[in-house]
């Protein structure tokens, strides 16, 4: 596995990942290169407001969707959470509000997080109630956020290419990069998944040792990352593709919807459901896929 190549890159205008609340298994290495092929099978009416996130609540079944509503990264207290059924109704628009530039959310037990531009945003999921607020220093521009087993939350900023810590009430800074850009995060028990949106590199990060290495590149204006549950992943790219990421690396573009000036931010997908769910950003939509395997 090759070491780590940072690459300078210019600022982009937005980026992120979602976190999960409940891991589905992911069998790794059971195969080698799947051929595979996304099928649309719904789409949501155009009610949502610059959709910049999704993540799948496994155990109620539905879908939370950050809407960041015009600019991502401006303090506008504008921004805000939907809910959405698994047929792409809008069950509550604004669930909760008062929010600026939501993007990544992650789960763990009753408690939503969420990345709001310098805020980690924590809300109650059965009231809907936002309990605490934890304000970052600077401008991190932080963007994506992954859970882990024992209820740690991870987040990333895309500006200060770091990923912070949440534990306890107390944050720390767990991992420094250079100028890739953070965005997607996927916890694993193994390692840590990264996904950048100005070095367009697919990452992994040991957890002992802390040393990245570049499972793929040439991620485009990489986003979010979401397991396939053979060992592979599906991987967006902001400015509107899909990739499938096998065991070994190789990536394929599964959607491109660039011309048609479709985003694909940060998804989220259900192994059990085989749906991927992808937010369009401008768009204003969220539109689900199947994952088809070739015959």
């Amino acid at each position: 596995m090759k070491t780590l190549i940072l690459v300078l890159s210019t600022l982009a205008l937005v980026s992120c990942k979602s976190g999960t609340d409940k891991k589905e298994k992911q069998q790794i290495g059971t195969v080698p290169s799947a051929g595979y092929s996304l099928e649309l099978v719904w789409e949501s009416d155009t009610l949502l407001r610059t959709p910049e996130s999704v993540l799948f609540n496994r155990d109620l079944k539905l879908l939370y969707v950050a809407n960041v509503n015009q600019n991502p990264w401006e303090k506008d207290g504008n921004g805000f959470i939907s809910k959405m059924d698994l047929e792409g109704n809008i069950i509550e628009l604004k669930w909760i509000e008062n929010l600026s530039g939501p993007k990544g959310m992650g789960i763990f037990e009753n408690m939503l997080y969420i990345a709001d531009v310098d805020e980690l945003v924590i809300v109650n999921t059965e009231t809907g109630e936002v309990t605490k607020r934890m304000p970052f220093e600077g401008e991190p521009n932080i963007n994506d956020i992954t859970v882990g087993d024992d209820g740690s939350v991870y987040i990333s900023g895309s500006a200060s290419n770091k990923i912070y810590k949440y534990a306890g009430g107390q944050m720390e800074e767990f991992f420094k990069g250079m100028d890739e850009r953070f965005n997607g995060l996927y916890w694993e028990k193994e390692r840590m998944l990264l996904i950048t949106s100005g070095s367009s590199q697919f990452i992994e990060i040991d957890w002992v040792t802390k040393e990245p290495s570049v499972i793929s590149e040439n991620m485009g204006h990489g986003d979010g990352i979401a397991p396939v549950g053979d060992g592979g992943y599906l991987t967006s790219s902001w400015k509107g593709a899909v990739y499938y990421v096998s065991p070994d690396g190789a990536a394929t573009k599964l959607l491109d919807t660039e011309a048609q000036n479709i985003n694909a931010a940060d998804i989220d997908y259900s192994i059990k459901d085989n749906l991927l769910f992808v937010p369009t950003f401008f768009d204003n939509r969220v539109k689900a896929y199947r994952l088809v395997r070739a015959s």
